[in-house]
């Protein structure tokens, strides 16, 4: 691990992680980082400064994947990034510069990451990210993974919403998902071509995500 807190966890793929308190949970929060090749890619940025990850190479764009992952978006684009955002962000943070906003056969940041705009559930608008090189799914809030070694309350909060122990969604999912396009879309993420799975809360999963995804989607 580096002195700014970057962690490879792949080649190519570095994450960091930062303290996040949700509705009175400590929850934690992950930015990924990848190393492209025209440039670095930071997903779901955090309260870091964008020169922390000058290390592995120069940051390019930065992807505010939903919305609610947007609250440390502002100073990398100060730094200059090109910003990408979830369907609907751009009206909520209009005092940030977007260059886009992910939609349908969007591929701003070259063939090596593939994105899917899902529109299943309005509260998010999320979109998930593939990095293909690496066989790494990129999420933050379509699903969990909370360990026993989270704190006590975190995972009692989450046990109440459905929400632990394991990868899993929570009620807010099962009670505002459109469960038709749901099932459309997470049956087309299942098709790609990953094994692990990387969210902004809880617990990587190093190998076997793609049955980890499938089976916190069970209740479809």
């Amino acid at each position: 691990m580096s002195a700014n807190g970057l962690r490879e966890v792949a080649v190519g793929v570095h994450v960091v992680e930062a303290p996040q308190r949700f509705m009175g949970l400590e929850v934690g929060a992950r930015m990924t980082v990848l190393e492209l090749a025209g440039g670095l890619l930071v997903h779901s940025p955090i309260a870091l400064e964008p020169a922390a990850v000058e290390e592995v190479g120069t940051p390019r764009w930065v992807l505010a994947p939903n919305l609610l992952h947007h609250l440390y978006v502002g100073p990398w684009a100060a730094a200059g990034l090109e910003v990408w955002g979830a369907p609907g962000l751009a009206e909520k943070r209009p005092d940030v510069r977007f260059q886009g906003t992910v939609g349908p056969g969007s591929r701003p940041f070259g063939a090596e990451v593939e994105l899917m705009a899902l529109g299943c559930f309005g509260m998010t608008n999320e979109v998930v990210a593939l990095h293909r090189p690496s066989r790494t799914l990129i999420v933050s809030d379509l699903v969990f993974n909370f360990a026993p070694t989270a704190p006590w309350l975190t995972r009692a909060g989450m046990w109440c919403l459905c929400g632990y122990p394991g990868c899993r969604t929570t009620l807010l999912e099962r009670v505002g998902m459109r469960r038709a396009a749901a099932r459309r879309e997470v049956e087309a993420l299942l098709g790609w071509d990953f094994d692990r799975l990387i969210m902004a809360h809880g617990e990587i999963i190093e190998t076997g995500g793609k049955a980890a995804l499938r089976g916190a989607f069970g209740w479809l």
